[in-house]
């Protein structure tokens, strides 16, 4: 995986270190589990037929989604990163707003969400 990374032609000139941390965790058995501390980085291109289909639910939604990357880390790394499954983030609020110490969301932005969700499964699945 390192080496994917550290072998690229673009770097040779580079003087530069690169690491992937490992992170340990200890189990309720006591057994302690080591593994690297890396989540792939992923994207659709604008014209895959998920993205498109996913747009055009949350327009019929009544919303005007914008394709943006998101700064932080989701699940996705595993979904698409690993396991290949076409994976797009949608959800309430702004960035800065998630997964902080007193989250929080409007009422309003919860409802816009929902129609949301709805919107992309009916248009993936139809």
């Amino acid at each position: 995986m390192l080496e994917a990374i550290t072998s690229l032609p673009e770097l040779k000139d580079i003087n530069f270190y690169a690491k992937i941390a490992e992170g340990e965790h200890q189990a309720y058995t006591g057994k302690v589990l080591t593994c690297n501390k890396f989540f792939p980085a992923w994207e659709l291109e604008e014209t895959h037929p998920f993205v498109q289909n996913a747009l055009s639910g949350l327009r019929a939604s009544g919303l005007t989604p914008e394709l943006t990357a998101y700064r932080f880390c989701t699940n996705a790394a595993y979904s698409i990163g690993e396991a290949g499954i076409p994976t797009i983030g949608f959800g309430p609020g702004g960035e800065g707003d998630a997964h902080v110490v007193d989250e929080k969301i409007s009422l309003d932005e919860l409802e816009k969400a929902a129609r949301g969700y709805q919107g992309i499964i009916e248009a993936v699945l139809s």
